[in-house]
């Protein structure tokens, strides 16, 4: 498996000035068999994007969310039809707006956060009670740069105050439920996020550089985030959802968009999803089918939306996919004009990573970039279907 086209398609975007740089791993029976990189992670000083360089993962990190969350699922912890409020009591009485008139919603159900079906938002502009969201937001980002950072239990408790964007359940909504369930994986186990993601993930799979800061003696290895590529990129001055270049770890812990890695990180655990051992200096032998019963994660990666909710499930790059447990999986490949497998299963982030999970071929496909606004990219498309030409 020579990987040729994937290698073109790779340094034909970089050539093109599509992208400024990018790492590519894919692995195949949980072992990595090709890894490639094109381009710079810093232009500036031209530096290489190598499959260590540091990336903000973004909302990438939902993939990470969601298997946490099936593994309280398995472990008998973690009931997804249950009403969120018996697990996190300030959620009880969730309401909505309408007209200026406060209006009770049904309650709100753990799957409601993993389908995103919850009526929770992200901040934004326009609909009606989204006010007091977006002063959350605004109060986060206020006490991060005052050096007296929320916590993700604050977080979590001040989104319990807010309205909802539509009576819980009704449809789909992308936003912050994930970063709830953050707390309500804290809530249930009595451990920090951060804590519980690397005793039950990151440390077993040996993801030495993925957490939710970057240490100093790690800084020389994080990605610049450009606002473009080009001859003359820019460098984004805009921090979104408060996502800091952290040096330490930090109070607010970002089930949605938080966590920093590499492809060669991410690979480890977008490859043991897929199947088979992933080896390393210290996960040897050690895989996330180790962590996650096979049958468990069939059931992430299916659809979990009832065809109501689907009418406003209609993103572009959602064409052809389900959506379910933080991630979407695809239904129909013509639709979604993707080869990989029916049931593969995945997200990107608002920098541009990439992550692919094929259980059936045993196949994951992990694209790193760091251009913001990226999410699903061009790159990404033609590179997963030029690796199962080529695989």
């Amino acid at each position: 498996m020579g990987f040729e086209h994937v290698r073109k398609v790779m340094d034909d975007f970089i050539a093109r000035k599509e992208e400024n740089g990018a790492s590519l791993v894919v692995t195949k029976g949980g072992e990595p068999v090709f890894t490639y990189s094109a381009g710079l992670a810093d232009v500036e000083q031209g530096v290489p994007f190598t499959e260590d360089t540091i990336c903000r993962a973004y909302s990438a990190t939902k993939v990470v969310t969601g298997v946490a969350c099936m593994l309280l699922v398995e472990r008998g912890q973690l009931d997804i039809g249950e009403r969120l409020e018996v697990y996190m009591p300030e959620y009880a009485g969730p309401y909505y707006v309408r007209e200026g008139q406060r209006i009770a919603s049904p309650s709100i159900r753990v799957r409601d956060l993993l389908n995103m079906t919850s009526g929770i938002p992200y901040p934004g502009d326009g609909a009606e009670g989204i006010g007091e969201t977006n002063d959350l937001w605004g109060r986060l980002d206020e006490s991060i740069l005052d050096g007296n950072s929320m916590t993700t239990q604050g977080f979590a408790k001040g989104v319990a105050k807010a309205p909802l964007m539509f009576p819980a359940g009704e449809k789909w909504m992308y936003g912050a439920s994930a970063d709830v369930l953050g707390a309500l994986i804290e809530r249930i186990t009595g451990q920090s996020f951060g804590q519980f993601l690397r005793e039950n993930i990151l440390d077993p799979l040996g993801m030495k550089d993925t957490a939710f800061y970057v240490p100093k003696e790690k800084r020389d290895r994080l990605a610049v985030l450009y606002d473009n590529a080009g001859d003359h990129p820019t460098k984004t001055s805009y921090v979104n959802l408060c996502i800091y270049d952290y040096e330490e770890e930090p109070a607010f812990q970002s089930g949605g968009a938080g966590l920093f890695s590499t492809a060669r990180d991410f690979s480890r655990f977008a490859g043991g999803l897929a199947g088979g051992a992933m080896e390393g200096d210290t996960a040897t032998d050690a895989s996330i089918k180790r962590i996650l019963q096979p049958r468990t994660i069939d059931f992430m990666r299916e659809n979990g939306l009832k065809p109501e909710q689907r009418v406003s499930y209609d993103w572009e790059n959602l064409w052809g996919y389900g959506y379910g447990n933080l991630v979407r999986c695809i239904e129909n490949r013509n639709q979604a004009g993707s080869l990989a497998s029916v049931g593969s299963f995945g997200w990107d982030g608002w920098t541009g990573p990439y992550v692919l999970i094929d259980p059936d071929a045993e196949i994951s496909v992990t694209l790193f970039l760091q251009r913001a606004g990226a999410g699903t990219t061009r790159l990404a498309r033609n590179v997963v279907n030029a690796v199962y030409g080529d695989i």
